[in-house]
């Protein structure tokens, strides 16, 4: 690592934080809950663990149930909102 001469103190430069993966962040979203994916925090996919009771809102317009999608699946499709009930579990991905 290198080093700046701050007036007699040194101090040690961090590399910078690389986003190297297609997905770079993860938000669970628990049962009986309700978020929504907008702005800087838009949703780029979404793996559903628990299908149950859980509907994903599309970023343009639609929705889609829980019961139309496969557990632990991997979905590029961004989300705009989703609304789980008493069982549902998703993990929605950020780029």
């Amino acid at each position: 690592m290198s080093r700046t001469d701050a007036g007699g103190m040194y101090t040690r430069a961090f590399p910078k934080q690389i986003d190297s993966g297609e997905y770079n962040k993860i938000t669970f979203v628990d049962s009986n809950k309700t978020i929504a994916f907008t702005g800087s925090n838009a949703a780029a996919g979404f793996i559903c663990e628990v299908v149950t009771n859980v509907t994903m809102s599309a970023t343009n317009g639609g929705e889609i149930l829980g019961s139309a999608l496969t557990a632990d699946t991997l979905y590029p499709i961004g989300t705009r909102k989703v609304t789980i009930g008493a069982s549902g579990k998703v993990y929605v991905l950020h780029k």
